[in-house]
């Protein structure tokens, strides 16, 4: 019996293939709409019946009664929660935005990784509608890996700031530390100064006819020591406690400065792969991996045919190679 669909009566009007082609391709995008719609009432439903069950009897149910796994009922759910309006029956299913109204389920699984308040503009920005579930999957990637180089450059910019700001520190420290050793040696050069009057004082006291030998040489010691013991030696000291600190306060400006240095090398190489991170290259490389995986398939087919019809194979191998000669020119 023949196929009343088989030809085309000649008495029907012939229409233009894109036109023909446009119809399919809307008729399959209601289809998959249909889908989403029943997952969306099928999730809501789901949402119903683990409120009902008794605890512990929620796996049992979905295996023995409606042979869903517990993954499958929580994506369901998850949609339900995610894109369900809140007013919709098997009689009317919608969705809450046109968005994601032409989704199938798998493009609208996809999409539960993007944060709900920003899901519906990327959605649109990449036109999920259009594009394969892998491309999707790709863009959804490149935008968490986008996000991952952004918070990384805000976070070399923070290093790069703290490490500023020590050596800012720093080079206060030490150019407190250099003023008081300033003040410091001045202060044992005024004290050296003294004590050398102090000297000259009792080398005219010497010369003091009236001034009694013995209580002269006295004098003369006692202010000697005191000079040495209580000037001197706590100016020296005190000398070099500041040096002290003044060389740790340098060694710790040395050290800031380095890692403001490989902060400033830290951001510069996290600028630089924020730069090179390209959409349109991701694109190319997400269709590149697509086109691989497709030609491995075609491979492998070729394989199949060939064990049963190696003339045949040969001819789709040529086919294959002649195809791939055209891209290459």
């Amino acid at each position: 019996m023949e196929n009343s669909l088989a030809k085309r009566p000649s008495s029907a009007p012939a229409r233009e293939i894109g036109v023909i082609t446009q119809e399919i391709r809307q008729l399959c995008r209601q289809a998959q709409a249909t889908a989403v719609m029943y997952v969306v009432e099928i999730g809501r439903r789901l949402v119903e019946a683990k409120g009902a069950l008794e605890h512990g009897e929620w796996g049992r149910w979905l295996r023995e009664e409606v042979g869903f796994s517990q993954s499958s009922a929580e994506n369901y759910m998850k949609i339900f929660e995610e894109y369900g309006a809140s007013q919709i029956t098997i009689f009317g299913a919608s969705v809450d935005s046109e968005s994601f109204a032409n989704l199938p389920y798998s493009k609208a699984l996809a999409l539960l990784s993007v944060e709900k308040e920003e899901r519906e503009n990327f959605a649109k920005e990449v036109d999920a509608e259009n594009i394969s579930v892998k491309e999707l999957k790709a863009a959804i990637k490149e935008r968490d890996a986008e996000r991952a180089r952004a918070a990384e450059l805000e976070e070399k910019v923070s290093e790069l700031e703290n490490a500023s700001r020590a050596v800012t520190e720093s080079e206060k420290v030490v150019e407190e530390l250099k003023n008081k050793l300033a003040a410091a040696e001045k202060s044992l050069e005024e004290e050296k100064t003294n004590t050398l009057k102090v000297k000259e004082k009792l080398e005219k006291a010497k010369k003091d006819p009236k001034l009694p030998a013995d209580k002269l040489e006295a004098i003369k010691k006692e202010a000697a020591e005191a000079a040495k013991r209580e000037l001197l030696e706590a100016s020296e000291k005190e000398l070099a406690k500041v040096k002290e600190k003044l060389a740790t306060a340098e060694n710790a400006k040395a050290e800031a400065e380095r890692a403001k240095a490989a902060a400033e090398k830290s951001l510069s190489d996290a600028e630089k792969r924020l730069k090179t991170a390209s959409p349109e290259v991701n694109r190319f490389k997400t269709l590149f991996e697509a086109l691989q995986e497709q030609a491995t398939k075609c491979l492998r087919q070729i394989a199949v045919i060939a064990e049963s019809d190696k003339e045949t194979a040969d001819k789709l191998t040529a086919a294959f190679n002649a195809f791939v000669q055209g891209i290459v020119k």
